[in-house]
């Protein structure tokens, strides 16, 4: 593995695998802060000018993560706290778009891509054992960063590259993958998240519909899922699940559950569609509402599409879809067969991973305020690495092509040549 790519996989494991907060014993190192620089000298050092703005051409992704930070810097003196909007993007959003474009400017072949993946799916793994052995009963949580619902949303945009991945390699690899993807299902249940309940039917049903003609897949998916399930799931856990139309649940009922807040945040983003309440603010804008009275709390978005709507408008809400809607179209575009991927395995299972995580992705988002999540930096970061690759595979493949066809007429040319010899003597 390139140096530039391992400094990369480690700030993976930083941003996403949280190890700094796992491994108590990194805490005084200010890993975050180390990792950071390193991957900024490395960065300076490898820079590659017409490498990084190839790849700014080629898709939008990368102008829509800039546009979103622009966005965010010019309604920070419009926000309802302009100090804390600034501190946000200071502290945790920069570092996100930081992160996106390292990975992009590292990813430069099917190697590469290879330490990308891994770095996120070691994170997970991390995160998932070291969260069930230390799980001692109740919802499970891990870290000082991720809650249980958030910890079940980290899960299943993971499991889709998981199970792809499995089908790229030999026995051992399959082992790995199943297990990792085992583990993954595990940790959603044990954090009796509703949201990643939700989650978790919605990715396995994706995969079911997009492997429907291979029946055998799906019925050893569907074994492996349910031997899982019910090995792990208890009744108390259903009894949960039980609830999630359940109208008598608080989040029907009471004005701090979801209902309730959602519609507050509905109101907010039609009060203000063009400038927001400023990035990171949406639980300042919402209890300004009411104050905090009664006992209600000033509450996070629990959405991300309200979370952006309201915090950067509409038009951080349209950008924001855009992200998701392009990274989709191409993670499908590049598994349309004939394609450069074809030659690669390991790439055109990475594409089907991408494209039914971000799906994963969509449908968790509706429960948490996960807009500026570092895994929405890391899957965009991939789909725009995986199709410069692609391109450039498919420029190789041309090339190689033309050459080929080039030699045959050589050979072609030769041969008339040395029959018109022949007859003209």
């Amino acid at each position: 593995m390139r140096l530039p790519v391992l400094v990369a996989g480690v700030l993976v494991l930083v941003l996403i695998g949280r190890v700094q907060e796992l491994f108590p014993v990194l805490t005084p190192l200010r890993l975050g802060l180390v990792v950071l620089v390193l991957n900024a000298l490395v960065l300076l050092a490898t820079l590659d000018l017409n490498e990084i703005g190839f790849k700014m051409r080629i898709l939008p992704q990368p102008k829509l993560v800039l546009v979103v930070l622009g966005l965010a810097v010019c309604t920070v003196p419009f926000s309802v706290w302009p100090g804390a909007s600034w501190e946000f993007i200071s502290n945790t959003f920069v570092r996100n778009v930081f992160a996106f474009f390292v990975l992009l400017h590292v990813m430069k072949d099917e190697r590469d891509i290879n330490g990308v993946v891994w770095a996120g799916l070691l994170s997970v793994f991390l995160l998932g054992a070291l969260g069930l052995l230390g799980h001692a009963g109740g919802r499970m949580r891990i870290s000082s960063t991720y809650d249980p619902n958030d910890l079940a949303f980290i899960m299943n945009c993971f499991i889709p590259l998981a199970f792809y991945l499995s089908r790229s390699g030999g026995t051992l690899l399959k082992m790995c993958c199943y297990t990792l993807m085992g583990l993954m299902i595990v940790a959603v249940i044990s954090t009796s998240s509703r949201g990643g309940f939700i989650g978790l039917v919605s990715i396995l049903g994706v995969i079911l519909l997009k492997e429907r003609q291979n029946k055998l897949k799906i019925f050893v998916l569907a074994a492996f899922i349910g031997l899982v399930a019910l090995s792990f799931a208890g009744p108390e856990y259903w009894d949960r699940m039980g609830t999630i139309f359940d109208e008598s649940d608080y989040n029907y009922q009471s004005g701090t559950g979801r209902i309730e807040l959602w519609k507050r945040g509905i109101g907010m983003m039609l009060d203000d569609p063009v400038i927001g309440a400023g990035i990171g603010q949406y639980n300042v804008a919402e209890g300004l509402l009411h104050k905090g009275e009664r006992g209600w709390k000033w509450s996070v978005s629990h959405n991300s599409y309200l979370q952006i709507g309201v915090e950067l408008g509409f038009p951080g809400l349209i950008v924001y879809l855009l992200m998701l809607a392009k990274s989709v179209v191409v993670s499908r575009k590049l598994q349309i067969s004939p394609g450069p991927l074809d030659a690669s395995p390991f790439l055109a299972a990475t594409a089907s991973g991408l494209e039914v995580g971000i799906y994963g992705y969509c449908v968790c988002s509706i429960f948490l305020s996960q807009a500026y999540s570092s895994v929405l930096f890391y899957f965009l970061a991939l789909v725009t690495g995986l199709y410069a690759v692609s391109l450039k595979m498919q420029a190789t493949k041309d090339q190689e092509s033309i050459v080929v066809k080039s030699s045959s007429n050589a050979h072609l040319r030769r041969s008339h040549a040395e029959s018109f010899q022949k007859r003209t003597r």
